[in-house]
């Protein structure tokens, strides 16, 4: 595979729009009245220490920055694969978080004796964030 001509074939407006719908979707799984509070409970936080976001600059830029790794990053396996539209998106999403990160967090959290709770929330939040990546680039292929 010519990595070259696939990076010059994907929609950077799809990964635009793909990237900053992650990145409101993390602001919307973790709030308080969606995941959150069971997510802060998980990690023994009240709401205050939850929604105090001193010293989390770092944090949220990696973040976006993750996001956009990951949505380039699916948009050149879909345009390599030849993959596209809304399903086959969502499909490629949900399998590629289920193969690399849910099975990551499983065995990664079980040993550090994470509770599930957490690994539940964090494993469904991959899954649902490059599902919905997935169908982003797939609208634009």
């Amino acid at each position: 595979m010519d990595f070259i001509a696939e990076l010059q074939n994907i929609n950077y407006i799809a990964v635009a729009i793909a990237t900053i719908a992650s990145y409101v979707l993390g602001f919307a799984w973790y709030h308080w009245a969606v995941f959150g509070e069971a997510w802060a409970n998980a990690l023994g936080l009240t709401k205050e220490e939850a929604d105090n976001t001193e010293g989390l600059g770092g944090a949220f830029a990696i973040s976006l920055v993750s996001g956009l790794t990951k949505t380039i990053f699916i948009a050149l396996l879909m345009s390599a694969t030849n993959i596209s539209g809304v399903l086959s998106g969502v499909f490629f999403g949900f399998v590629i978080a289920t193969v690399f990160t849910v099975t990551s967090l499983g065995y990664y959290n079980g040993f550090a004796r994470i509770p599930s709770k957490l690994t539940l929330i964090n494993s469904a939040h991959s899954v649902v964030e490059l599902a919905l990546i997935g169908a982003i680039i797939g609208i634009f292929a």
